[in-house]
């Protein structure tokens, strides 16, 4: 019986998976015949429902009870992720403490002549539990004792513990002189290590010698880890690797001048393609061609070409979009007018019945309030792709606007200060690869976009730390709240804030966003203490961004965006004060 509810709750709906494995749970508590491996199972599968649900504590719960059940060392794949899941989960909420628990518990379990790979795993657990614990000499100790073992058991781990803890030594412990040391013996015999290994000692040594400004011995090491990557097209890291080798040789030649043969390998991580490169590599690589030109003298032209290339390559995928969602309206107005089509035709035949006789008139009736309700239905179907799809579009135009507005602020620091530009840059591209991310979703979790936002602004008190500050406060609701919104909807509202009412002020700016969750919608504020809206400084009502939210927030919500100056109603007060009810999902998937 329970084996049976077991195999079947892969086929069920989220919310009926929790009622059949309350089931089996209470048959298996009542029933002592039945297998500890199913009573591990079981636990397991409670864990996974409520980790989908996002109540992470009780996951953890379900998930250590698993482990529990599993009694001797001869254990399978599936009985390991039990482990696997139980330590994720600990990590994730902060609970080293139980993680070092799990690790122990599957480290009981194992029999080393056996299973020293596993072994291996084990002491990864701890040694990852003590690092997050900010614990680098227990660290250090787990690290010794797992290189002892590798020596007995795990020769092949060998190269991953002595880099790891020389990573460990110099980042963390300061004992710079030994951390070189171990990756130096490592290095003596490298034609012995894996292609694998052999990269990475060459990366990390490189690494540690460009830290102590030694760009030459880095350079050196940098070109055979390159060497070795070259050799690895078998990994499924090839491609990340090759990168990682090529950004980390182009910063060192830049340090040393050498920038034609720098220019040789950003073109050859070019070459790849963007798309095709990870984003954090992509950063530095973008970073790095902006540091080119800056140092080679290259003319402002050339500079606000390249980052043009950056706007283009959104813009272009933002264009093929909108393209995407028009193509797709146009496809759905046409299966509306087919079903319109179709209503009618059904109509005339009911008309026609209804003259036969009554009987035949009543079933007509029927069959028309039938189809009525079908197509009133499909309608709203319609509209409520039709609102999504307006939303996308309106995403596709303000995000190249933000882009646009961003990359020239950019532009104007470069001609102020060059390094305030490198700095602008770097915070610009992490703050432009999560408005990508959001910008797929029709909402996204009011956490990641409050992040946005924030790095927004953060961005913009870059060169000018003092010309604003900003409060958000949230009422009614927390940040990591599992709730859903459509993204770039706050963001246009501030950025008005700071390029029209504070432009010209002699005082420090403020804005404060004030969120309360209230029945079905959340309640915006936005205050600021600038300018105000005048006939001169009207900036914010004829924006575009605007007009565009103001057009889907009352489409959405049925309700107005009210915008009002704050002398209004007290006539020493400054500043707009901007309210509007934003629609919310407990799911992104609306």
């Amino acid at each position: 019986m329970v084996v049976n509810i077991h195999n079947k709750v892969d086929s069920l709906a989220a919310d009926s998976v929790y009622s059949y494995l309350k089931r089996s749970k209470k048959l298996l508590e009542t029933n002592p015949q039945f297998s500890d491996s199913l009573r591990a199972e079981n636990n397991y599968l409670i864990g996974l429902y409520f980790k989908d649900k996002g109540k992470m504590d009780s996951a953890a719960v379900y998930f250590h009870n698993a482990t529990d059940f599993v009694k001797n060392s001869e254990h399978n794949k599936r009985e390991v992720g039990y482990f696997q899941a139980a330590w994720n989960t600990y990590a994730g909420l902060g609970l080293y403490g139980d993680c070092l628990s799990i690790s122990d518990r599957y480290k009981s379990l194992l029999d080393e002549e056996k299973h020293y790979s596993s072994y291996t795993w084990a002491y990864h657990w701890e040694l990852t539990a003590y690092m997050m614990m900010r614990d680098y000499q227990k660290a250090k100790e787990i690290l010794s004792h797992q290189l002892e073992f590798t020596k007995r058991r795990d020769t092949a781990n060998i190269p991953y513990v002595v880099i790891t803890k020389a990573r460990l030594l110099y980042n963390n412990l300061g004992e710079k002189a030994e951390a070189l040391k171990t990756l130096e013996e490592l290095l003596e015999n490298d034609h012995k290590l894996t292609i694998k290994f052999r990269q990475q000692a060459h990366m990390n040594y490189g690494v540690l010698q460009y830290y102590e400004g030694d760009y030459n011995k880095a350079l050196d090491h940098y070109l055979k880890a390159l060497e070795a990557s070259k050799n690895n097209t078998e990994s499924s890291d090839y491609l990340d690797y090759l990168v990682n080798d090529y950004s980390n040789i182009s910063e060192v030649l830049l340090d040393l001048k050498q920038y034609s043969e720098a220019r040789k390998y950003l073109d050859s991580a070019r070459a790849i393609g963007l798309g095709n490169i990870a984003g954090n590599r992509r950063k530095a690589i973008l970073s790095y061609e902006f540091r080119w030109a800056m140092e080679t003298n290259k003319s402002a032209q050339q500079i606000t070409r390249l980052l043009d290339d950056m706007y283009q390559h959104q813009e272009k995928a933002y264009a093929q979009k909108t393209k995407n969602e028009l193509l797709a309206l146009t496809k759905a107005n046409e299966k509306e007018k087919v079903l319109l089509k179709e209503k009618q035709v059904a109509e005339l035949e009911n008309l026609k019945l209804q003259n036969r006789s009554i009987l035949l008139g009543i079933s007509a009736l029927l069959l028309g309030t039938i189809g009525l309700l079908f197509y009133q239905r499909r309608k709203l179907k319609f509209e409520k792709q039709n609102l999504q799809t307006q939303q996308r579009l309106l995403r596709s135009q303000m995000n190249p606007h933000f882009t646009f507005n961003t990359l020239y602020a950019i532009q104007n620091e470069i001609k102020k200060d060059q390094k305030g530009a490198s700095d602008y840059l770097v915070k610009f591209s992490r703050l432009l690869r999560l408005v990508l991310e959001n910008s797929t979703q029709n909402y996204v979790q009011l956490e990641k976009e409050l992040e946005a936002l924030t790095k927004y602004m953060d961005l913009q008190l870059v060169g000018s730390p003092n010309k604003f500050t900003y409060q958000i406060e949230l009422e009614n609701l927390e940040e990591d709240d599992l709730i859903f919104i459509p993204p770039m909807l706050l963001q246009p509202f501030v950025e008005n804030s700071i390029e029209h009412g504070f432009a010209g002020i002699d005082y420090q700016g403020k804005i404060q966003l004030n969120l309360l969750l209230k029945g079905k919608f959340i309640h915006c504020s936005i205050e600021d203490n600038g300018r105000g809206i005048s006939e001169s400084n009207n900036g914010l009502k004829n924006s575009t961004s605007v007009k565009l939210i103001s057009d889907f927030l009352k489409k959405a919500t049925k309700s107005e965006i009210q915008i009002q100056n704050k002398a209004e109603n007290d006539k020493n007060d400054t500043g707009v004060i901007i309210k509007f009810i934003i629609p919310f999902r407990h799911t992104e998937n609306d």
